[in-house]
């Protein structure tokens, strides 16, 4: 008896596990439970539209940046007040969305740009390997910078993804936010050499930006520990079975 409730315990406790690492959903909403240790918070919009190192309110807020890594795949996200699609307007300047830049080896070169256009609601990207940035517009916003890619190679490799906006709770200052989310294989990265990866992203001016760091994972699907689980309590009661008779 003792070993078939041994068995029955690391069953039950890896499908526990199984259902409490919820996957990716690449669906253009910024799920805070999908994205839970794998995502950066900005702090919101300040006085008089401050959002750091610049002003311009909810529509220059970037919110939500977010960076997993697991079993080979490279899932990456981003809620903003920053249109997506068309850019902003603003003081008769027009703004625009910046690239991806991503850290392979976390030491302070961005080494990659993830660009992308929308259309009718549908994203596209391509990876480029950068051999030189563009700073955002605004020498006293250089702290957010890269803006985005100036030379590079094009890197052929296929993406998945999904662009959304609307009224979202998580944004504590209300108004609109826009949602672009995607996911792409890791090797892809040739520069990747192990360890923690970083990604960033800011807009034209740089009025506000977000990075985040996260280390590639790989563990089992919850279908995996699933098998596994229904293998142990098997194994347990013809273990236990075999002692009685």
């Amino acid at each position: 008896m003792k070993n078939k409730i041994s068995f029955m315990t690391v069953a039950a406790t890896l499908l526990c596990f199984a259902q409490s690492a919820p996957a990716i959903t690449l669906d253009g909403a910024f799920g805070l439970d999908e994205w839970a240790g794998n995502y950066s918070a900005d702090d919101g919009v300040g006085s008089g539209g401050f959002v750091g190192p610049g002003y311009g309110g909810q529509a220059f807020d970037v919110e939500y940046l977010g960076l997993r890594i697991k079993n080979g795949t490279v899932y990456f996200g981003l809620q903003t007040g920053f249109n997506l699609a068309d850019g902003v307007r603003q003081g008769g300047i027009d703004y625009k969305p910046g690239d991806f830049a991503i850290d392979t080896n976390n030491d302070g070169t961005y080494d990659y740009a993830i660009d992308f256009a929308i259309s009718s609601g549908n994203p596209s990207y391509s990876l480029y390997s950068v051999s030189a940035w563009q700073n955002s517009m605004y020498a006293q916003h250089h702290v957010a910078d890269p803006f985005q890619y100036k030379t590079g190679t094009l890197i052929p490799t296929a993406f998945s993804g999904d662009y959304g906006s609307g009224v979202f709770a998580s944004n504590m200052n209300g108004g609109t936010s826009y949602v672009l989310e995607g996911s792409f294989g890791l090797n892809a990265l040739a520069a990747y050499s192990g360890g923690p990866v970083t990604l960033h992203w800011t807009m034209s001016c740089g009025n506000d930006y977000l990075n985040v760091t996260t280390t590639p994972t790989s563990v089992p699907e919850p279908s995996s520990l699933l098998l596994l689980g229904s293998g142990l309590t098997g194994a347990a009661l013809w273990s236990w079975r075999r002692r009685k008779a």
